[in-house]
């Protein structure tokens, strides 16, 4: 029966500490958890950042359209180059083509003065023979009237 008494004060001083020990962890637990709370971001912050969001999509999307915008518009500028390119092409072969025709002439010319004795027709110059009547458009006479 000693045995007993000696044991039982024992045993509500173990269950003290043993609680006490557990209110410590819990309250050490408590004190961490509110530590993490305080640094996790409020409902302020959350609606910014859901403001945030639908910004970026919206610039996102903006983005795409000019892209799309920009890659046509390059498109139709290679277009236009190879167009450009292609008028200057025709434009020398154009030229070639005249350079060409007025050398053939002039060889002629030149052949031709040659067969002749190196005779050459008349120029024809625009001067006016005082003489003859000149008319213009509507056949009136612009030779102005001699006053007797």
């Amino acid at each position: 029966s000693s045995g007993i008494n000696a044991e039982w004060p024992l045993r509500p001083g173990e269950e003290v500490v043993s609680k006490e020990m557990s209110i410590q962890e819990k309250e050490k637990l408590y004190i961490e958890l509110k530590q993490i709370l305080a640094r996790q971001p409020g409902p302020e912050v959350a609606e910014q950042l859901q403001i945030y969001q639908q910004s970026l999509k919206d610039k996102t999307k903006q983005m795409k359209a000019l892209s799309s915008e920009l890659n046509m518009c390059e498109a139709q500028n290679a277009e236009y180059r190879y167009e450009i390119e292609s008028l200057v092409r025709e434009l020398h072969d154009s030229k070639n083509k005249y350079y060409l025709q007025k050398r053939k002439e002039r060889n002629l010319k030149e052949r031709e003065r040659h067969m002749t004795g190196g005779m050459m027709p008349p120029i024809v110059t625009n001067q006016r023979q005082e003489n003859l009547s000149r008319f213009t458009g509507g056949g009136f006479s612009l030779k102005q009237a001699q006053k007797a």
